[in-house]
Parts: structure tokens; C-alpha cells; sequence
């Protein structure tokens, strides 16, 4: 199973980008996008390596909220 979580774009380098999601940062390739990438852009990564779509930063905050939700429902199965 694949879960797609927003990363926030940090830095561009041409058809690289580097961003971050949850404190961690990766360097992504941007050849697959069609959009321009600013710093501040959220994008949906596949493989932690390609950055696949641009998002609004309303969906990566609601997408952010339910990851976070799900985190806390399974910790506390697990507890």
C-alpha cells in the first residue's frame, strides 16, 4: 500500500527540488511535473523520489489532518 503524504518544497534547482515533509528533508526529481515549482509549493512524491502532482496547500493541510488522525488511531491499537 502507497500513501501519499504532501511534501512542502524547500529549495528548486533547476528539475530538482528539494522538500520536506515532517521534519525530513529529500531531494526529489521534478521531471515528471508539468506545473512550475516555487518554494512553499506542496507536492505528492512517488517513491520519495519523484514528485508526481502539485497540490493546493488547503489539500495538504486536510491531507496532513487525516495522516495525523490515522497515526493516532493505530498508536492507540497498539498500545
Amino acid at each position: 500500500m502507497c500513501i501519499a503524504i504532501p511534501a512542502q518544497v524547500v529549495e528548486v534547482h533547476g528539475t530538482s527540488a528539494v522538500v520536506e515533509r515532517y521534519g525530513e528533508r529529500l531531494e526529489v526529481s521534478l521531471l515528471l511535473l508539468q506545473d512550475e515549482v516555487a518554494v512553499g509549493d506542496f507536492l505528492i512524491l512517488q517513491a520519495r523520489a519523484f514528485a508526481v502532482e502539485k497540490i493546493a496547500p488547503e489539500e495538504a493541510t486536510e491531507i496532513y489532518r487525516l495522516f495525523d488522525e490515522f497515526v493516532g488511531a493505530t498508536s492507540d491499537k497498539a498500545a
